[in-house]
């Protein structure tokens, strides 16, 4: 019994040692995390405090890179405005230097026309100028269509209650009046025919006075009658509005109605009137008015044809 006791008080003592020896370990174990915890979160909190530092230094870096961007935007659209600016004025360069070229070419064209022959051109005009004989009086005019539209004077057939019209090549036609603006004086007649010879318009905004010109027509009745001047004066006008050329050819009964040509074979106005007792001052309707007149009134007529 004796020595009964004493082995527990031996497994005793040995489990005590081993309790107090585990129970030192994990002491030693517990301190030891709690110091490694102690140190990591201690390291951690400098790299996080040195990465909050880097985040700053990183903002900072981007705000002014930002600001950067911006500036270098509008240095850039400022650039790209200089740019179309000077692209625009150069277009603005070139387009002038083209129209003053195109006027210098046109003034040398002018003037080597001026100095040439008329006589080529008189050969084609004449077959597009016709006589006019009514039942009061005699004029002349102009075709200016394939198809036998003719331009006159109004005064060249007003009352007339009958009307042939003569060709270049000696033929009679009979004529219809398609319309007529008698505060301008002018009127459209019309022959039958499809293969007429006929004029060109010009354009008077460009007449410059002193240039040669011509006029074709039945003066006292010597038909297609050709006589040259030159333009004394442009931009005249009556007390109704009307333009007016103003011409140092003569213009006598027969001449009216017939065209103005210049030396380019174009029509530049409807040779119209004189000055009694005025010699050298002669006056041709303007062909920008005169076309438009005309042009309308042919357009009428073509629109009624059509329909009917």
């Amino acid at each position: 019994m004796k020595k009964h006791h004493q082995r527990h008080l031996i497994y005793g003592s040995v489990l005590l040692l081993l309790i107090l020896g585990f129970s030192s370990f994990e002491y030693y174990q517990t301190s030891q995390t709690t110091q490694a915890l102690a140190t990591l979160q201690s390291s951690l909190g400098e790299q996080i405090s040195t990465i909050g530092e880097d985040v700053n230094d990183l903002e900072k870096d981007l705000a002014a890179a930002q600001s950067k961007i911006r500036s270098l935007s509008t240095s850039l659209d400022e650039k790209e405005t200089k740019i179309n600016s000077l692209t625009g004025q150069l277009d603005q360069v070139r387009t002038e230097s083209q129209q003053q070229l195109g006027e210098l070419e046109e003034n040398i064209n002018n003037l080597k026309i001026q100095n040439q022959d008329f006589s080529s051109v008189i050969e084609e005009s004449i077959p597009a100028v016709v006589s006019i004989r009514t039942n009061l009086g005699s004029g002349s005019g102009f075709l200016v269509s394939s198809d036998g539209y003719i331009v006159t004077n109004y005064h060249v057939i007003e009352d007339a209650t009958a009307a042939t019209i003569i060709t270049s090549d000696g033929d009679r036609h009979a004529v219809a009046l398609v319309g007529a603006s008698p505060n301008a004086d002018v009127a459209v007649l019309k022959i039958d025919g499809t293969s007429f010879s006929f004029l060109e318009w010009g354009n008077s905004d460009k007449i410059i006075v002193g240039e040669k010109v011509i006029a074709v027509g039945n003066p006292g009745g010597f038909d297609f009658s050709v006589t040259q001047g030159i333009v004394s004066a442009t931009k005249r006008f009556d007390s109704q509005g009307n333009e007016f050329v103003q011409i140092d050819v003569a213009i006598n009964p027969g001449n009216s109605g017939g065209p103005l040509i210049n030396a380019k074979g174009e029509v530049i106005g409807i040779n119209t009137k004189k000055i009694a007792e005025f010699e050298g001052v002669g006056f041709a309707i303007a062909s920008n008015q005169g076309e438009e007149l005309v042009s309308g009134l042919i357009d009428e007529h073509r629109e009624v044809q059509a329909q009917s």
